[in-house]
């Protein structure tokens, strides 16, 4: 089944509609980003607090508690960047569509 050509108003409707979920998805990752580091310094803030990092130590899961941390972390931001990267990328595409063009 071949599908007909999308007018300019179709497409840049399109166009808008994926932009404003991109946009919706890096504002959630950048908030799960944000709440991820803030429940781990609490954490980290208790268990420091409290001396719980010696319990923890002598089961061998701080460094791994840590490095885990850490490794999450970094991802959840690096995502946030590919999203955006995205982002910029689609918005270029819809400015070089020739399909969002009007036809006068």
């Amino acid at each position: 089944m071949e599908r007909k050509k999308a007018s300019w108003e179709e497409s840049i409707e399109r166009y808008k509609q994926l932009l404003e979920e991109v946009k919706d998805l890096i504002r959630h990752n950048t908030l799960l980003a944000e709440y991820y580091e803030i429940t781990n310094k609490r954490f980290a803030y208790l268990i420091y607090e409290h001396n719980l990092y010696e319990i923890m130590a002598e089961a061998h899961k701080l460094k791994d508690y840590e490095r885990n941390f850490q490794f999450m972390y970094f991802n959840l931001k690096r995502q946030v960047e590919k999203l955006n990267h995205v982002q910029q990328e689609l918005t270029d595409l819809l400015i070089k569509d020739p399909s969002n063009c009007p036809d006068n």
